[in-house]
């Protein structure tokens, strides 16, 4: 493997590549919703060696290969992912305030570390404290360029955070 990677190399890969994002599920045996983040990189199948190095400079997470066959437009890839609120609190969140992002991803960083803060005070384990962290996934949608589609005057409408705008679409 080569040497480690400059940490402004991945912190400018994650600022395109990259996702911080907060999950809710419902758990079974407990009326109040599971919380989760996650920090993940996809890159295509040849760039596996790059997520190598970045798990070897961060010092946490695993590395996934993904093959929807089901999707023929999907080709087959790998994913960087972290999801232990260990990780992201003590590794993750430090790396990206130590080596801030720059650009798109910032906000979206700054609300991720926002929840990692409410999590680790316990807040997640409370219907006051879900309601906070929903919000501030809401702000987290609202931030993603997937999300949003902007009218003839400029203004921005949130929309279905599932649609990808084409190529076209997103300049």
């Amino acid at each position: 493997m080569n040497s480690i990677l400059n940490p402004y190399y991945i912190v400018g890969l994650v600022d395109g590549e990259g996702c911080f994002s907060v999950t809710f599920n419902k758990h079974k045996s407990n009326r109040l919703l599971e919380i989760r983040l996650l920090f993940e990189i996809e890159l295509r199948e040849d760039d596996r060696e790059i997520l190598d190095r970045i798990k070897e400079a961060l010092d946490c997470g695993n590395i996934y290969y993904l093959n929807y066959e089901k999707y023929k437009k999907w080709r087959p890839h790998y994913k960087y992912k972290v999801s232990n609120i260990k990780d992201i609190s003590q590794k993750i969140i430090p790396f990206f305030k130590k080596y801030p992002l720059q650009a798109k991803k910032k906000h979206s960083f700054e609300l991720f570390s926002k929840v990692a803060e409410l999590m680790l005070k316990k807040n997640h384990l409370t219907s006051e404290g879900i309601e906070r962290i929903k919000s501030l996934k809401e702000d987290l949608t609202r931030d993603s360029l997937d999300a949003v589609t902007r009218t003839s005057s400029g203004e921005g409408q949130v929309s279905d955070p599932n649609h990808r705008p084409s190529r076209q679409q997103s300049r």
